[in-house]
């Protein structure tokens, strides 16, 4: 039941992985519209990590699994899902490495059971554009993947590279 345009269901919530636009002023501000919503849970991410949507389904996939195992290291499916999307196993290195600052641009919201969207990003003063959440060489350079890395494995597998580092994770975290 996975839709690459919209939203998909796990065993745990429906999930919806839009792009945005917008220059954030005040981050705290936005994870507590997120944390406070009437209806679902919300993710802002800083999209300039993120390498395709299937970067973020597979941290999202990691996540529940390790709520299904009972190794997750957080409290929420959010942040388990951050730890993931970073390649990171501390809630502080996945927060610096791919959380969202004062000046951030680019957006990859994950909306846990969230019904609307757009409107959800109309209220936070963002414009939807999913391009922000494309793969490119500079994204998987700065997400630690090194020149040599990438020269080791065809380009159209580049971001294969970024998906090994979300399921590392599980390893580093035993």
């Amino acid at each position: 039941m996975i839709s690459i345009l919209d939203g998909f269901a796990t065993d745990m919530a429906k999930v919806d992985i839009v792009g945005a636009r917008g220059k954030i002023a005040d981050p705290k501000a936005l994870v507590g519209s997120l944390q406070a919503l009437s209806e679902g849970r919300g993710l802002a991410l800083n999209a300039d990590f993120v390498c395709g949507r299937d970067h973020l389904r597979s941290a999202i996939a990691h996540a529940e699994r390790a709520f299904e195992r009972g190794r997750n290291v957080s409290t929420t499916l959010e942040m388990e899902t951050m730890l993931y999307a970073s390649g990171e196993r501390q809630i502080s290195k996945a927060t610096e490495k791919i959380g969202i600052e004062e000046g951030t641009e680019h957006l990859a919201m994950i909306l846990f059971d969230c019904q609307d969207a757009d409107g959800l990003l109309l209220s936070l003063g963002l414009t939807r554009d999913d391009s922000v959440l494309e793969s490119s060489p500079t994204k998987i350079m700065k997400f630690g993947i090194s020149r040599r890395e990438m020269e080791a494995v065809p380009e159209e597998d580049w971001p294969d590279l970024v998906l090994e580092r979300v399921a590392f994770v599980e390893l580093q975290k035993r």
